[in-house]
């Protein structure tokens, strides 16, 4: 009697391990960027993403040789596609997770391939990049948080568009040194919103931390009883 009530149990228990698997399969192929559809990763918009980060380098080649006109072109387009690659996704209809974790990092690569060489040899001051790095490496641990635990990305807010924006004026009147005495006021600026957009960022991200469900665990339960 008692082997066939364990028996019974042990076929009970794996007929629910066999149900979860079923519900948590359509799940995982949904989750798993492997089975994601090329056309949702390399859309236009997330090209011109791409784009935008591979700029970095031949703008911080280029400030080294100081040919500063050039860079300053450089970093203009880089401006540009910062808007036209959100603008394009909305027009397309082909908003994506991608392109939501993309758009920020390419920020990043671009400006702080700048500062480093305005750093270097403009003695651009380095307590602001030290300021954003901190800034920064917290937003990015919160982010990575949400998406493993809640599955939801962030995208950049309007306060960090703005301040990747003016702090990207500041750069570009720092390289001029007629105009950099001028640089160090739209630096002030910039810092001050960097700082709000910092307060909102972390601000959302503790608000969607606490009101999303978990996420469910992708991995099926492998071992059986």
């Amino acid at each position: 009697m008692v082997a066939k009530n364990k028996k019974i149990m042990r076929e009970n228990i794996n007929q629910n391990i066999t149900q979860i698997r079923e519900k948590l399969e359509p799940i995982k192929e949904k989750l798993d960027p492997r089975n994601a559809q090329p056309s949702t990763i390399f859309t236009i918009a997330n090209i011109i993403s791409l784009s935008r980060a591979f700029l970095a380098i031949p703008i911080a080649l280029l400030l080294g040789k100081d040919q500063y006109n050039a860079a300053v072109i450089l970093m203009a387009v880089a401006v540009i596609s910062d808007w036209l690659d959100g603008y394009a996704a909305r027009k397309s209809n082909e908003v994506s997770s991608y392109g939501k974790a993309l758009d920020p990092i390419a920020d990043k690569l671009v400006a702080f391939a700048v500062l480093f060489v305005l750093i270097m040899k403009m003695d651009f001051p380095i307590w602001f990049i030290i300021i954003m790095g901190i800034r920064d490496f917290t937003i990015t641990i919160m982010t990575t948080h949400l998406h493993n635990s809640r599955g939801i990305i962030l995208g950049a807010n309007k306060t960090g568009k703005l301040f990747i924006f003016i702090a990207t004026v500041s750069a570009f009147m720092w390289i001029y040194p007629q105009t950099r005495e001028l640089a160090h006021f739209v630096l002030y600026a910039a810092t001050f919103v960097m700082l709000i957009s910092w307060y909102f960022y972390i601000w959302d991200l503790s608000r969607k931390i606490k009101s999303s469900p978990k996420a469910p665990l992708i991995n099926p339960i492998k071992k059986e009883l």
